[in-house]
């Protein structure tokens, strides 16, 4: 059971810590709240999966207002984290630029090889 804390605040020895603390927000397809019926205060989340069939960690909090806190926090979370990788892989791909190298004047050997090459 999720307790009516923040992600942030969440007590590191409650079961649902423990799984909050394993999920790769990263690596997560959907957080969302439960709708419906008998389902006040439940949230999902889904990690991604190789076959997309994953059904998902259904957590609960103590009110759907708490279910929604907690879903945009994370949803919060996962976005920088998205967000850091995205400004990652910028920063390391180089940047398009055009390559000029000169040479000087070329040598009566480096002529003599453009001949052999052209001809």
């Amino acid at each position: 059971m999720v307790a009516g804390y923040s992600y942030q605040a969440c007590p590191t020895d409650t079961p649902s810590a423990r799984v909050m603390n394993m999920l790769d927000l990263r690596k997560t397809r959907e957080i969302k709240v439960v709708d419906g019926g008998d389902f006040e205060g439940l949230f999902l989340i889904v990690p991604e999966s190789a076959d997309n069939e994953h059904p998902g960690y259904m957590m609960r909090a103590d009110s759907r207002e708490l279910a929604q806190e907690w879903v945009a926090g994370l949803n919060k979370a996962r976005k920088a984290e998205l967000d850091k990788i995205v400004s990652m892989d910028k920063a390391r791909r180089p940047s398009e630029s055009i390559c000029c190298c000169f040479f000087g004047k070329p040598s009566k050997s480096a002529e003599e090889r453009a001949s052999l090459v052209r001809g």
